[in-house]
């Protein structure tokens, strides 16, 4: 097998192309690519194949790939599906790297169709070669002239755009052909990621000259997990934006815990990618503009944005956009403001947002007298420059255009020289005006819509705080099946995948999970004896591996004397009996009532494309009606789990609200760190939940437990594949 890595270069940047299926047919997409490397400026040598003709264009045409006498790098191959196993045959002798799919009819047509993508991929494995796509719209090298789509609206500039859907593409191209300082460097539709799948592409990316950030279109991942992996490698340096799409509730899966129920694709797949360092964006109209702006600007180095405008409205506006999205708007300091009221009028704002009230209309340079005196205030991150600016020669006289184009210059000075980012909302974004082209030549993004320069400001702040917290938090890798517990392995072998509360408890105990005591009861007078041994009221719950939800069964009874517990005993079995006929009863669970507190639910769910993810949130019952839980992928540092707990919206009833004491934050993390280990210890287990875990001043007491575990577990990522550039499957 060659060196992946290199065979990749090859792929990106080839000195040579062959088109598999070249045609002296102007209509047919062999001819149309040969026509768009020769008049796009490759530089490279082409060479058409096909059997059955002689000359295409002026190029001498060869019968198939092994009959080309010189070394070829990439084979774009628009034949039909079924033609594919036997060029991929022909090429068994050939130094080939790597070949471009373009054909439909493979895993996406069903049964068969997958049948013959994983002949092509067997092949491709067997004889070296690297294989992007199928169903692919083709990759281009925009800087090369290597433009195998054919899209001729591809604008030159930094990013690199992976996009599943040809579609989805053609709109951004399309749309960065309308705006001044959006580019492309290279393109590639991934299409079914049979081999090549999103990961592989990153490292080179990385590397790239001509890169400065990566824009991905995802509908789903075959590795979410490598993905992971790779991305925290390459955003300290390269920013990666993604949108995923089917966000929506339509993609939940069923699952048996309120983990599983909870773990909505969409709130998986931000969470995990922002642990990641990757920026999550849900809009495609963001897109563009938050990936140029993380290219071109310094990150943020906090949430805290200054809001600079020239009217009531748009200052107001600006500040609800900048809240909606979690960002401060902090007050400047009173040395600040001194400088403000300097340079405006009476009537002007100088608290943040600064409103100028007509402080710019005879002299726009006075924008950056007021951006100069925001920019340096210690309280500022990052600075929105929200208005007409750009558009006073427009709005009001031509003369303007020439101050605005020197004040541009030194606004894009001040935020370089300051290493702060700066946006500017623009309602004459869509002139093209001369100012607005000097600000995007300096690097300083301009945008017409309010949302969209939020947008991106939020996205700054994301990236620098993960970009700084990056050497704290997990490499993603999972070690395995390592200390799995004896209990797991003895109910997997006697076919058994749901484990009952008692068994859940005595698992996690074993692991020094903070349990609350608990026995169990198998009579009337044994549950009267237990109930008496503890100090006061106990709780008392049916045991069934058949009853996940024993609320719903009326399986659960609270506060009970020792008195009463033999017939709580004999009613709880009578209500479990009427739920389900059927159901395993083991008895009743006995355990002191625990101390009030804050009711948390802690839980991992096996997410389809990232693998184990553990989440933490407001618990109880009501938990599916609240839905305030965070996500992050294991395993679990403590910097990713405290920032995990951080993002749970409810800080209020965890800081103390009306007059309660803080809860004890530190036994959260530390619960949610040996969640984290004790998953990782057995990679059978696919849902645990454990709800409610009462969390107080004085730490954390997981009240109740359930286990699913998983007869067929999905296999660790190995490091050391990873790193070479292989994928699991090979």
């Amino acid at each position: 097998m060659t060196d992946r890595s290199a065979d990749i270069d090859r792929i990106m940047d080839p000195d040579s192309v062959a088109i598999v299926g070249a045609s002296t047919d102007e209509t047919k997409r062999g001819y149309q690519a040969i026509k768009t490397l020769q008049k796009g400026g490759y530089e490279g040598e082409i060479y058409p194949v096909n059997p059955s003709a002689e000359e295409i264009r002026g190029l001498e045409v060869y019968p198939t790939v092994s009959a080309i006498p010189g070394r070829v790098d990439l084979a774009l191959i628009v034949t039909p599906a079924p033609i594919v196993p036997q060029i991929l045959e022909d090429c068994a002798d050939t130094d080939l790297a790597g070949a471009v799919v373009v054909a439909v009819g493979f895993g996406e047509a069903g049964e068969d169709g997958q049948a013959l993508e994983d002949e092509i991929v067997r092949l491709a494995n067997e004889h070296g070669v690297r294989l992007v796509g199928p169903n692919t719209s083709g990759m281009i090298n925009v800087h090369q002239g290597l433009n195998l789509v054919g899209a001729d609206t591809v604008p030159e500039g930094n990013l690199a755009l992976l996009c599943q859907s040809g579609n989805m593409a053609i709109s951004l191209f399309t749309e960065a052909a309308t705006r001044d300082g959006v580019g492309f460097s290279h393109y590639v539709g991934v299409g079914n990621e049979a081999d090549l799948q999103f990961h592989e592409y990153l490292s080179f990316f990385d590397a790239d000259p001509q890169t400065d950030a990566v824009v991905c279109y995802v509908e789903g991942m075959s590795d979410g997990r490598a993905f992971l992996e790779q991305a925290r490698e390459v955003t300290t340096d390269t920013p990666i934006a993604v949108l995923k799409s089917g966000r929506s509730d339509v993609g939940k899966r069923s699952a048996s815990s309120h983990t599983g129920s909870l773990a909505g694709d969409a709130a998986v797949t931000d969470a995990v990618l922002e642990q990641a360092g990757v920026v999550s964006v849900e809009r495609s109209d963001e897109l563009l503009s938050v990936a140029s702006a993380l290219s071109s600007l310094p990150s943020a180095d906090g949430d805290n944005v200054a809001i600079l405008a020239d009217g009531g409205g748009h200052a107001t506006l600006a500040a609800d956009a900048l809240a909606e999205r979690g960002l401060s708007v902090p007050q400047l300091t009173e040395e600040t403001q001194a400088k403000l009221k300097a340079v405006l009028p009476d009537a002007a704002s100088v608290v943040n947002p600064v409103d100028v009230a007509g402080g710019t209309d005879d002299d726009q340079s006075v924008f950056v007298d007021c951006a100069a005196a925001i920019i340096a205030d210690p309280n500022v991150d990052a600075l929105v420059l929200s208005g007409l600016f750009g558009g006073y020669g427009i709005r009001f006289a031509d003369q303007y255009t020439e101050v605005e184009i020197e004040a541009a210059h030194d606004l894009a000075d001040l935020a370089d020289e300051h290493g702060k980012p700066l946006v500017v909302q623009s309602a004459y974004e869509g002139f093209d005006t001369e100012p607005h082209a000097v600000l995007r030549e300096n690097g300083v993004p301009v945008v017409e819509s309010l949302d969209v320069a939020t947008a991106s400001l939020e996205a700054l702040a994301t990236y620098g705080e993960r970009v700084a917290a990056a050497d704290e938090s997990s490499d993603f890798l999972l070690t395995g099946d390592t200390d799995a517990t004896e209990t797991i392995t003895d109910l997997l072998s006697r076919g058994r995948t749901q484990l009952s509360e008692l068994e859940s408890k005595r698992v996690l105990s074993d692991a020094n999970l903070p349990i609350t005591p608990f026995e169990l009861a198998t009579s009337p007078d044994e549950a009267r004896d237990l109930a008496a041994a503890f100090d006061g009221p106990v709780a008392m719950k049916i045991v069934s591996p058949d009853i996940v939800h024993k609320s719903d069964a009326s399986g659960v009874a609270l506060g009970v004397d020792a008195d009463e517990a033999g017939d709580t005993y004999d009613d709880l079995l009578a209500a479990a009996r009427d739920y389900d006929l059927d159901a395993q009863l083991d008895g009743v669970l006995v355990s002191p009532m625990a101390d009030a507190g804050v009711e948390l639910i802690v839980g991992v769910v096996d997410d389809e494309q990232f693998g184990p993810v553990v989440m933490c949130g407001l618990g109880g019952v009501f938990v599916e009606v609240l839905e305030d839980v965070a996500f992050r992928a294991l395993p679990l540092t403590e910097a990713d789990a405290r920032s995990l707990l951080s993002d749970i919206d409810a800080q209020e009833l965890l800081e103390g609200a009306r007059g309660n004491p803080p809860v004890d934050h530190d036994a959260v993390v530390e619960l949610l760190v040996a969640v984290s280990e004790f998953v990782e210890d057995n990679p059978s287990v696919s849902e645990l939940d454990l709800n409610p875990v009462f969390a107080t001043e004085d730490g954390v007491e997981v009240v109740d437990a359930a286990i699913t575990l998983d007869t067929d577990p999905a296999v660790p990522v190995d490091s050391e594949l990873v790193a070479s550039g292989g994928t699991t499957d090979d």
